[in-house]
């Protein structure tokens, strides 16, 4: 029997977690896609074995089982890295109200969509915004000139994310700034 529809590749995730809110978020994500595309979370454990001759492990492995070979699924695995690009905003605003006043409120508008501060680093006051569809890297890029404030934020991520808290951030701005 010849087979007509197409070939479905299985992949293997190994994700790196550095806290239990990732966890958890990462937790999350699979719940949501589960049903969609056929993710789902294994249970066990998770071994990389790099060297073609497996089977003395195997045979090692297998032994101290109660169900033997049944109780492991392995797979063929290879490296891979599938194109899927960072994306990025840029919104520029000039407004004749001093910068500390714009900070301020910028403080606010981040408070909101739960940003918190990660620092300063070659002028770039840098943010990172968690929200329902993800998480997103901000930057703030101030100048002063006599009598305005010009600021440039930077907003990036993955997904739906970046419009997300870039849109927010601009509606909220432009009517603080008064329709810039």
């Amino acid at each position: 029997m010849v087979r007509t529809d197409p070939i479905r590749m299985d992949y293997l995730l190994v994700v790196d977690y550095h806290s239990d809110a990732e966890r958890k978020r990462i937790d999350a994500t699979i719940e949501r896609w589960k049903s969609k595309k056929n993710v789902r979370k294994e249970k066990g454990v998770l071994i990389r074995a790099s060297d073609d001759d497996i089977e003395a492990f195997l045979q090692d492995l297998y032994a101290r089982l109660d169900r033997g070979s049944e109780s492991v699924r392995m797979y063929k695995a290879e490296a891979c890295s599938p194109d899927v690009g960072e994306v990025s905003r840029t919104l520029r605003y000039e407004a004749e109200i001093d910068q500390e006043t714009v900070r301020q409120f910028l403080r606010y508008i981040l408070n909101k969509l739960n940003g918190s501060y990660e620092g300063v680093r070659d002028g770039v006051e840098s943010y990172t915004v968690y929200t329902r569809k993800g998480q997103a890297s901000t930057g703030f890029v101030w100048a002063d000139h006599p009598g305005k404030t010009k600021l440039t934020i930077f907003v990036s991520g993955f997904g739906d994310v970046v419009s997300f808290v870039a849109e927010r951030i601009d509606e909220e701005l432009k009517a603080f700034l008064g329709g810039v």
